[in-house]
């Protein structure tokens, strides 16, 4: 039974892909592929999807960096280099790109928690560089206090990365917002915090992760975070 009534909360913490802003599905092939000059194919959107998997698992307990994120595009993305494209050029390429759009939703919660005095920070599995353009763009930015980017950082998903968001002692202040049970909600409970999952889809949770409240639009959190 998950909590509709969350009590105490100083620090909200908010994830930022599918969550304050939503991925287009065109995104590889109208925007991505385009922008590094190659050609958009089955083979492309496999190896482009599969470097996710590969990133999350290369990154479970060491910290990121774009010299290791741009050799690992190389080996998890071989189809690149038959178009003389290294991962540093493709991530060059790919880091400025808007390829999402903002949920609006997310904007409205935003400003109304910082109207009430929230400390409002981000937590991000993405470089900094990247999201601070997103946020400006999308005028929220002007609501969040700091950003926790993962350039040279450890993931959501390592327990080590926990240590420099959440105060020891004061874990029972913060909350966690985010889509990703397996990134969001496990940094909530190797940080022992409290989570809400945003699950607009209602997906089933097969994972092991159960997150304090589950919301299929963020609207909701304006009544359950008091």
């Amino acid at each position: 039974m998950y909590d509709t009534n969350i009590k105490g909360i100083s620090t909200i913490i908010w994830d930022c892909d599918n969550t304050i802003w939503i991925h287009r599905e065109d995104e590889l092939e109208e925007l991505i592929a385009k922008s590094v000059g190659i050609p958009y194919t089955e083979e492309l959107k496999k190896q482009y999807y599969g470097f996710f998997d590969a990133f999350n698992k290369r990154f479970e307990d060491e910290k990121v960096t774009l010299k290791k994120t741009a050799k690992l595009i190389e080996e998890r993305m071989p189809i690149l280099s038959k178009y003389g494209v290294t991962g540093s050029y493709f991530l060059d390429k790919w880091i400025p790109l808007e390829t999402s759009f903002v949920n609006e939703e997310a904007v409205e919660v935003l400003k109304y928690q910082r109207e009430k005095g929230y400390k409002i920070v981000i937590l991000t599995d993405w470089f900094m560089d990247s999201q601070v353009q997103l946020l400006s763009k999308y005028g929220v930015s002007q609501y969040i206090e700091r950003i926790y980017a993962c350039d040279n950082e450890y993931m959501k998903t390592s327990p080590k990365s926990a240590k420099r968001i959440v105060k020891p002692g004061n874990e029972s202040e913060y909350v966690i917002i985010g889509d990703s049970l397996d990134s969001d909600i496990a940094f909530a409970e190797h940080a022992k915090i409290r989570s809400i999952w945003y699950n607009p889809s209602k997906k089933e949770n097969r994972t092991q992760y159960v997150p304090t409240a589950e919301v299929t639009s963020l609207l909701e959190v304006i009544n359950i975070i008091e």
